[in-house]
């Protein structure tokens, strides 16, 4: 017995010491990115689709991310973003501006080889959406207002132009692109009706579609 805890001893501490070596010390067993990190900053609009459309109305987005490259073409993603919407309303007392916040992790993959002349990408990710109102008039004629934070998940595709290249290694420092995403935020009726009724709407959303189009630049660290 005094065997067997000695054997997984030692393999126990043969894992910590591998675990211990730096991440990119050794190419021979797997293939590296030249890229390590890249951020990424855009802005364009924001579309509200389904029961969020009959209520919210287009506005403009902001995103920002940053990826974390395992391999040539799969990434660790982290992104955020915030849109400002405008309310369907018929007076300026009912028309409140809406600010989606939202926050998630994921998985990066790139279809083309990152370091070439062309980038095509798709992303996936699951977070959170904080939704804040400026105080409103409600149906009834009371004031009020709509705060709260509800899992989401999203989803993007990335065409973009590599240039700027860097002289030692060749790899691109920054890309200029254009992207589509699709955000899903679960939101609940009951907490949504309040504000929902603003646009004459007799029941809340609890499923809310937005697609943001954003056009940005990419910053690639080797």
């Amino acid at each position: 017995m005094k065997v067997g805890y000695r054997k997984l001893g030692w393999v126990l501490g043969a894992v910590v010491a591998l675990a211990l070596l730096p991440a990119r010390a050794d190419a021979q067993f797997v293939r590296y990115s030249p890229i390590f990190w890249s951020f990424e900053g855009g802005a364009g609009l924001a579309l509200p689709m389904g029961d969020l459309g009959d209520t919210a109305e287009s506005g403009v987005t902001f995103s920002f991310g940053a990826a974390y490259f395992l391999n040539p073409r799969l990434a660790l993603r982290a992104e955020g973003g915030l849109d400002l919407l405008g309310t369907t309303g018929t007076t300026a007392t009912t028309d409140p501006d809406l600010q989606i916040w939202h926050f998630t992790g994921g998985f990066e993959y790139h279809l083309t080889d990152p370091t070439g002349n062309t980038m095509i990408a798709f992303d996936l990710g699951l977070g959170g959406a904080n939704f804040d109102t400026s105080i409103f008039t409600a149906a009834d004629g009371s004031l009020g207002a709509f705060q709260n934070t509800y899992l989401a998940a999203n989803g993007g595709l990335k065409l973009g132009y590599n240039f700027a290249r860097h002289g030692a290694t060749g790899t691109p420092i920054a890309t200029i692109f254009i992207q589509g995403d699709i955000h899903v935020m679960f939101a609940d009726e009951a907490e949504t009706a309040r504000y929902a009724s603003l646009a004459g709407n007799t029941t809340g959303f609890g499923t809310a579609i937005e697609v943001p189009i954003t056009a940005g630049i990419r910053f690639n660290i080797p």
